[in-house]
This record gives C-alpha cells, sequence and structure tokens, in this order.
C-alpha cells in the first residue's frame, strides 16, 4: 500500500514548521493528500471560580489561540499551493484533551501523521498529550521531524532498531511503503534477558524476499537509547523507524528509554508505531 493520506499537527506558534514541509514534501513525492490540523486549546474553567473574571480571562486566551490557527493555516495553505499538493485545513477550538482525542479520530483514516517535535523533546505537556494521542489511540503510525530539522524528505538510508517487540514490529510495517528504494540497516544491542539478537537475522529475511535492500548490525553497548542514536548517526539515516514505548510511559518517564531518548535528542525524522 502507498502513502495517499497525510495528516500534519501544524505547529501554531512558529513560523518555521519542519514538519508540515516535512509532510508536504511527502505529500509531493507520492502524490498524496495532506490534510493538516491545528486546534486553538482553551483552559477548562474550574469550578468555584469566578465565573465573571475566568470568562473574561479565557475569551482573551480564545481569541489569541484562535488568531495563532488561522495563521498557522494561511501559512500552510500558501505552502501547499506552491508546492501543487492537494489539501484541505481542520480545526476546532477546544480544551486539551478534547483536540488530542480530535486528533486522534481524525488520524485514524489516513496512512500516516507527522508532527514536528516538541521545542523541548516533546516532553512538556502538551507535546505529550498530542504525540501520545497519536501513537496510542489511533492505531495508525506518526513521523516525529526534529524541531531544527533543515533537511529534505529522503528515504535513501532508513534505520530500524529491532528488539522484537510487536510496537517494532508494526513500525516496520507501517514504513514498507518508503523502503522500496532505501538502504536499509536492522540494528539490535543484545540484552541477555531477551537473547543474542530476538530475530533481527530473521526480519532481514523477511525484508529481502519482499526484494529489499536490508542488512544488519549488532551491537552489545549497555546504553541502548544512546546506542541507536550513535547508530543512527554512523549510518547516516534519513529516517529510523521504531516502535515507540514498549515500556509503559511512567516506566519510561521516570527512568528514561529509548522513546524518551529519541524523542529528545532525534537528529533526523522518525517512525514511530505503538
Amino acid at each position: 500500500m502507498s502513502i495517499k493520506d497525510i495528516i500534519v499537527a501544524l505547529a501554531v506558534t512558529d513560523e518555521k514548521d519542519p514538519g508540515r514541509d516535512y509532510a508536504l514534501a511527502m505529500a509531493s513525492a507520492y502524490g498524496a493528500h495532506v490534510i493538516a490540523v491545528a486546534y486553538a486549546v482553551v483552559p477548562d474553567i474550574p469550578g468555584g471560580a469566578n465565573a465573571a473574571l475566568v470568562r473574561g480571562l479565557i475569551s482573551d486566551a480564545k481569541a489569541h489561540v484562535e488568531q495563532q490557527v488561522n495563521e498557522a493555516r494561511r501559512r500552510f495553505e500558501a505552502k501547499a499551493e506552491s508546492a501543487g499538493v492537494h489539501s484541505a485545513f481542520h480545526g476546532a477550538t477546544a480544551s486539551l484533551h478534547t483536540a488530542a482525542a480530535l486528533y486522534a479520530q481524525r488520524l485514524r483514516t489516513a496512512d500516516i501523521a507527522v508532527m514536528t517535535q516538541h521545542r523541548s523533546g516533546n516532553l512538556e505537556r502538551v507535546g505529550d498529550v498530542f504525540l501520545e494521542a497519536a501513537l496510542f489511540q489511533s492505531g495508525r503510525p506518526v513521523i516525529i521531524v526534529p524541531s531544527g530539522f533543515v533537511g529534505r524528505f529522503s528515504t535513501e538510508r532508513i534505520l530500524i532498531p529491532w528488539d522484537g517487540s510487536v510496537q517494532a514490529s508494526r513500525a516496520v510495517f507501517a514504513a514498507m511503503p518508503f523502503m522500496k528504494d532505501a538502504e536499509i540497516e536492522v540494528f539490535s544491542v543484545e540484552e541477555h534477558s531477551k537473547g543474542r539478537d530476538f530475530l533481527g537475522s530473521a526480519l532481514v529475511e523477511h525484508l529481502r524476499r519482499h526484494h529489499l535492500n536490508a542488512g544488519l548490525a549488532q551491537n552489545s553497548a549497555p546504553d541502548i537509547p544512546s546506542a541507536i542514536l550513535k547508530e543512527a548517526e554512523l549510518f547516516r539515516a534519513s529516517l529510523v523507524v521504531m516502535g515507540a514505548y514498549g515500556h509503559s510511559r511512567f516506566r519510561e518517564f521516570v527512568f528514561g528509554g529509548a522513546t524518551r531518548l529519541m524523542l529528545s535528542d532525534m537528529r533526523c525524522p522518525v517512525l514511530m508505531a505503538h
């Protein structure tokens, strides 16, 4: 299956939006349609608050964020027209969690989502809520583009950090449309609790049966997330394909993990699936 429907979450607070530009370049490469989404997020009214005062504050905040959304929409439509990409826009004014739920719901009828990495690495509240809604509530893959990314859309060199998990398998399947002409490296880091390579060689054989150019690299580094980042740099990866949150989100938040490190220190676009 090819990529024909892309949803991009616009970065409404910044004129520069690498995720937007990446999604439009992907759409141009695959002849795909792009739907841009942007939400004016307004706070919920707390119980027992001074109603008149709160309504006034929320009204001011609502006007400000709606103006930001409109400006983001104008920038997107101008870029899409310039690129010759068929596009549409969806926006709404809603509370944070309602907006995130709307985003995940809309993504269920698309092939893939594209988002710009949050400035602090998707670790702040809003960044996490929208990304996690996409990963946990949509059933679709997400490409996160680094906030400082200045490269072009490319799938020439694809790195697959492989741990044999369900999440990694879903990410690989979701990335198949990007692999046709790519040089692919399956990268596994030995974990004694999982055995030596958790079928990394079997994944390579599977990809080769699809006539894909795949090879295997292995490592025994004790710091798995750092090993993945280093390998992505050595391999000169244009796209990393990996499972997201193989452990619980709480465990990854407290102890770190490959997902959180990639989100904070990523240097190239990363396709994730849960």
